[in-house]
């Protein structure tokens, strides 16, 4: 099985030593590239593109959120997890409007690296345990009380669905968290994406970000 392949962009050589020992002996991931600033990482990006770059925040020179937006105009294909010693909430806003899939703060654990990885190759989103909960919290209060003022308000149950869907976990782990079938979980998203007239769980978060929906 070929493996998925990563770059990481960070200015700190000691952040990317340490990300790099976690992927060491990976059977699924492998490290490809490494680069210190937008400038470097396009210079990578003529030779390789990966499936998964891993993005800080702050980089000399242009940032990551506008270093993100650039990449998915031009190579849409490559998923975004995004890296940052910051946890507060501008950071995370300007991380998931410029594309990121995921945030990971930078003393995360080779355990959660990993699944972080896992989640977002699949499409998934992840944000560090650290951040979650708040994120998860606003995200639910404040679609509960847009669904107040709905002229097609979105169930308890999909507001539930949709929770878990933001938090990373599959159609069988919700459907198992909720006692439901994987269909119904399947159908209850599709629901919540027709009234939303969005695509994807990236979409959503993109619009309640966009539509005040999310407090962040």
């Amino acid at each position: 099985m070929e493996k998925t392949k990563i770059y990481i962009v960070d200015d700190h050589q000691i952040v990317v030593d340490g990300i790099s020992s976690y992927l060491i002996g990976n059977d699924e991931f492998e490290l490809c590239g490494s680069a210190a600033s937008a400038n470097e990482l396009f210079e990578l990006l003529k030779k390789r593109i990966p499936d998964i770059l891993i993005l800080d925040m702050k980089l000399p020179g242009l940032q990551g959120n506008h270093i993100a937006k650039i990449l998915t105009e031009k190579y849409s294909q490559i998923k975004i997890i995004f890296l940052s010693s910051n946890t507060d909430k501008e950071s995370l806003k300007l991380a998931i409007e410029a594309g990121g899939l995921g945030y990971l703060t930078k003393d995360v654990m080779e355990e959660e690296f990993l699944l972080a990885l896992k989640k977002i190759k699949e499409g998934e989103n992840y944000y560090s345990t650290g951040i979650q909960q708040a994120v998860y919290d606003s995200f639910t209060e404040n679609l509960k009380s847009e669904s107040q003022h709905n002229s097609s308000p979105l169930s308890e149950r999909e507001i539930d669905v949709i929770k878990l869907f933001v938090d990373g976990f599959s159609y069988k782990e919700i459907a198992d968290r909720l006692s439901i079938s994987a269909r119904t979980v399947e159908t209850h998203k599709k629901n919540i994406l027709d009234k939303l007239e969005l695509k994807t769980t990236v979409d959503l978060v993109k619009y309640a970000i966009r539509n005040g929906i999310i407090s962040l």
